[in-house]
């Protein structure tokens, strides 16, 4: 609910926004995940991220830039479905307007909050952790409202609960597209 009503406000004052260089979009795209433990690499496969940004400060070289976002990772036959909530520190190389004209780029970093929320495993469920610590960090190019990014991820728990017997990690890699609104 809270989600929500912050989206409104962000949408429903655009200008306000915009002249506190935050930014509000959506962003999209593909992303590549493999699953490491310390004797092999778990190839995962395709999957998908989306969701919604806001901050950046795109007018200035410094900026905070917060994001909801869901991944599908896929391992297999199986998918892990992600809530992920990074929190980035975003720097800005180029023009300071959002004409069609004004271009930057921008490299991203910060940590992030990983919440498994559905799967489809062929195995039980109590053997994957529910919540796992990562970095994100990628560049971006920004053009007018359109956005180009690529970034990765990499995880620090061990996502399998069977310790012992594993410590497996999850990385992932994505090519986004994505819109600012305002």
């Amino acid at each position: 609910m809270a989600f929500a009503a912050l989206v409104s406000m962000f949408l429903a004052a655009p200008a306000l926004t915009e002249a506190q260089g935050i930014g509000v979009g959506v962003k999209g795209g593909f992303l590549h995940s493999s699953f490491d433990d310390v004797t092999e690499s778990i190839d995962g496969g395709e999957g998908w991220q989306a969701g919604l940004f806001f901050g950046g400060n795109r007018p200035g070289t410094l900026g905070f830039m917060g994001e909801f976002n869901v991944l599908a990772k896929q391992s297999g036959d199986s998918t892990l479905y992600y809530f992920q909530v990074p929190a980035l520190l975003r720097v800005n190389i180029g023009s300071t307007g959002t004409g069609l004209s004004d271009a930057v780029v921008y490299g991203i970093a910060g940590p992030s909050l990983d919440m498994l929320f559905k799967d489809d495993l062929a195995i039980s469920t109590d053997e994957v952790e529910r919540v796992d610590v990562s970095i994100v960090a990628g560049v971006g190019f920004e053009i007018s409202r359109f956005i180009i990014e690529g970034r990765g991820t990499w995880g620090f728990r061990n996502i399998a609960k069977e310790t012992n017997a594993r410590d497996v990690k999850s990385t992932t890699f994505a090519i986004l597209g994505g819109i600012r609104f305002n």
